[in-house]
């Protein structure tokens, strides 16, 4: 009996096509640099040598660039979130779901090494001035525990923010989170991004002003501004289907002049950065390594040590100092010693969030 030879079932053409057509526009595709979606720069294709692929590196770093580069990548993440929202699943890609629409990070672990580094090195810097204020700004599922999903355990920051305090004796130290829950508002973060709202931003200055004897102005006087349609980072890596949009808010000061990096800018956020897709991104610029808010040509200095979260925040103490040098270490170039000779700050606050202090590797730039 004559055998005969099996043919290929149609389906694995159309499986191995598919691959092939996938392959093709991923090499066809030019590389992107910066992810509107997740709001993040993207891995570019990592520089071949003999070293880095025999030690693993090389291919570790290109796996990552595949991944960030894929073709339509945007348009899997999305389909994805939908997907798993199907399967009645209560997070994606990190973010949980939340009650009435609030994302938070899944923070169930945090690196306590770096964290005891970068403390270590803050007062070191703090041992050497007069006059320096730390303080912490806690997640935002710290203020609405009653939000997250029945039985998710994430790290309980209240007994860390304790240690971090005292890790830093040379430092007078602000209870942020104190200051947050002793205010009653449940709705100081905002739901779709890690970042507080403005008013969260206002209640740490006027803690912050009373800590030093100052009068805060205040809060009715000041003139607030709203940014519709804020889809902040925690939705951009989700891309969770049917969440409602933030609105961006933040006081509208007036500043005499602004500089970011030495060049001159008109006022202190970028105006054209509120159409985009990251509108966070526009106050301050962004995060640059040195800028340099000022109100007059008195001598009364503060100098703001911060990540983002001070952003919406530096403005409001040009009501009580007459220049506020805001640094953020993962991009000043320079040291802090070489700045605090140069001018003399009449009181220097180092804020960062949490999830920051905890895993930011640049606080050695406060020993030089």
């Amino acid at each position: 009996m004559k055998k005969t030879r099996p043919s290929l079932h149609p389906a694995l053409f159309m499986f191995f096509g598919f691959i092939a057509l996938l392959t093709a526009a991923d090499l066809l595709t030019p590389a992107k640099d910066f992810s509107q979606l997740e709001n993040r720069y993207l891995k570019q294709a990592p520089k071949f040598t003999l070293s880095s692929l025999f030690d693993g590196s090389y291919t570790q770093t290109y796996e990552t660039y595949i991944n960030d580069q894929f073709v339509g990548r945007d348009s899997w993440i999305t389909v994805k979130s939908r997907s798993e929202q199907v399967l009645l699943k209560t997070e994606n890609n990190g973010i949980v779901y939340g009650k009435d629409g609030r994302l938070f990070e899944k923070y169930t672990a945090y690196d306590r090494e770096q964290l005891t580094k970068n403390l270590s090195f803050l007062e070191e810097f703090a041992a050497g001035q007069d006059n320096v204020t730390f303080s912490v700004v806690p997640s935002g599922y710290m203020l609405t525990p009653e939000a997250l999903p029945v039985g998710l355990q994430l790290v309980d920051q209240q007994p860390v923010l304790l240690e971090m305090a005292a890790a830093v004796p040379s430092a007078s130290w602000i209870d942020t989170l104190s200051v947050l829950q002793q205010s009653g508002d449940s709705d100081l973060f905002y739901r779709t991004d890690h970042h507080w709202r403005v008013r969260g931003a206002y209640l740490f200055y006027k803690a912050f002003c009373e800590s030093r004897g100052l009068e805060p102005a205040a809060e009715e006087s000041l003139p607030l501004r709203q940014v519709e349609g804020f889809y902040g980072t925690y939705f951009s890596k989700c891309k969770k289907a049917g969440i409602r949009p933030d609105t961006l808010t933040f006081y509208d000061l007036p500043v005499q002049s602004v500089t970011v990096d030495g060049a001159e800018k008109e006022n202190w956020y970028d105006e054209a950065a509120f159409d985009s897709r990251d509108k966070y991104g526009a106050l301050l610029y962004g995060n640059g390594g040195l800028t340099i808010l000022k109100n007059g040509d008195g001598d009364r200095k503060l100098l703001l040590v911060k990540d983002s979260y001070s952003n919406a925040l530096a403005p409001l103490f040009l009501e009580n100092y007459d220049a506020v040098y805001v640094v953020d270490l993962r991009s000043f170039p320079k040291g802090m010693q070489e700045l605090c000779e140069t001018e003399a700050f009449t009181d220097i606050l180092v804020l960062y969030s949490f999830s920051n202090i905890c895993s930011d590797n640049n606080f050695y730039r406060l020993k030089y």
